[in-house]
């Protein structure tokens, strides 16, 4: 009879519909989780009032009966029985005493972490209230985001730096609007990790602001193990800061921006040859590799455009810097290029698509850039090559003079680098020098 039992029962759970199942037991777990609740406002009135039908005497509190109460959780809002509690005041009056308990069940900080996930997924204010059942309003919503992302702000900038050891640094800059640019700085550890390491906020990608930004990375205690290999997409003024910081740092001009730049002066017809020959440089091993690729492309561009051809010179030995440290080819997929962070700040506008208007004057550009970078950081993954990492690290730590044409200028007084403290003013603009390979 048992088994008969048994065996109706399961084909009743069998014949269920899945989402109904599903229901079924949400519904027990938010009944479990409003129990829980109940019975930790009960433990307090007992506390204040003592038992149910044995009071305290004398007493300055007494049970009033109950009322309708609400509770948060799970991003959503659940109705409750909440006990009230009177208490005797100096005066002989009586006045209503708030339960601790009850204040925590019904704080909407509850499902903070809730709707500012949704938020951080793309999900409007409007939104967010819709998917948390008419829960919480747009305004709350939006409150909860600003304190969210202003602890995310926090959390970025709050980073220690110096417990990381560092050998590579990209610098890229991302368009808002017109007027107002972010910088944003992404470091990669000897382990072949990828850390962002801070944004600066300005005008226009000039080298005030990435001078800005590479002062606060050094003060934050970033100090790369021997020269720095810094991987940038040509700009003269992030090339400038981060040579004002770092004078030995090898710098490698990104292959794929100088290609793109090839063929705007080119004819369509050189396009794919020109893009061969790129592809070539990308894919030499070792110094001598290299500079024959580049000097093959240097012989292809001299008969057909002189413009291209300036533009090649302009970059020079900066496209096969890596190549010169004999670096494995491996590594070359990642480290010739500023794909890396292009694809982070590709997902960083994604973040920040749905805002229609930037408020320059506020930390609002600060806030969401923080929040979407560390969002974006969550998924990052290891280089590729960082297996063969040691052997670019051996030869980064070799001493090396800077290159030939090399603008350099005096560091910064008061700044704290990798040989020590500089000795200009901050604010002082020191004269440029032209270094010479020694």
């Amino acid at each position: 009879m048992k088994q008969n039992l048994s065996s109706k029962t399961t084909k009743r759970q069998e014949n269920k519909n899945p989402g109904e199942a599903t229901e079924i037991f949400l519904n027990q777990v938010r009944g479990a989780i409003r129990q829980a609740a109940q019975d930790l406002m009960e433990e307090e009135v007992a506390a204040l009032c003592g038992p149910r039908y044995a009071p305290l005497r004398p007493g300055h509190y007494r049970r009033a009966g109950s009322e309708r109460g609400v509770m948060y959780h799970a991003g959503g809002k659940a109705a409750l029985e909440r006990p009230r509690v009177r208490r005797k005041r100096a005066d002989g009056r009586e006045e209503e005493a708030p339960l601790v308990s009850y204040a925590q069940v019904r704080s909407q900080r509850n499902i903070e972490r809730e709707v500012f996930g949704l938020m951080q997924e793309g999900v409007s204010t409007r939104g967010a209230r819709r998917l948390s059942g008419e829960t919480i309003s747009p305004a709350t919503a939006s409150r909860l985001w600003v304190e969210g992302s202003a602890q995310k702000l926090e959390q970025l900038r709050s980073r220690d730096l110096a417990r990381e050891s560092y050998f590579g640094l990209m610098i890229d800059g991302v368009f808002l609007s017109r007027e107002l640019v972010v910088i944003v700085a992404l470091g990669i550890t000897g382990r072949g990790e990828k850390r962002v390491l801070d944004f600066a906020v300005g005008s226009s990608e000039s080298y005030e602001v990435a001078r800005e930004l590479v002062v606060r990375l050094t003060q934050r205690g970033f100090r790369p193990q021997g020269r720095l290999l810094a991987i940038l997409d040509g700009s003269a003024a992030l090339r400038k800061a981060v040579l004002e910081l770092w004078p030995t740092a090898v710098i490698q001009h990104c292959v794929i921006h100088k290609e793109r730049n090839l063929h705007r002066y080119l004819r369509r017809a050189d396009h794919a040859e020109c893009s061969r020959l790129c592809q070539r440089l990308r894919w030499a091993q070792g110094a001598v590799a290299g500079r024959e690729a580049l000097d093959e492309l240097r012989r292809f561009l001299k008969p057909r455009n002189a413009a291209a051809l300036a533009s090649l010179e302009e970059a020079g030995e900066d496209l096969i810097a890596l190549h010169r440290l004999n670096a494995p080819a491996t590594l070359q997929t990642s480290l010739l290029s500023t794909n890396l962070i292009e694809n982070a700040i590709r997902n960083y506008r994604r973040q920040t698509d749905r805002v229609t208007r930037w408020r320059a004057h506020t930390d609002q550009v600060d806030r969401w850039t923080a929040t979407g970078l560390l969002w974006i950081e969550a998924g990052f993954r290891k280089i590729k090559g960082h297996a063969e990492l040691p052997q670019l690290l051996q030869a980064l730590a070799t001493p090396a003079a800077p290159a030939v044409g090399c603008v350099t200028s005096s560091p910064l007084r008061g700044v704290p680098t990798a040989s020590g403290t500089l000795s200009t003013p901050p604010t002082a603009q020191p004269p440029l020098t032209v270094t010479a390979n020694l």
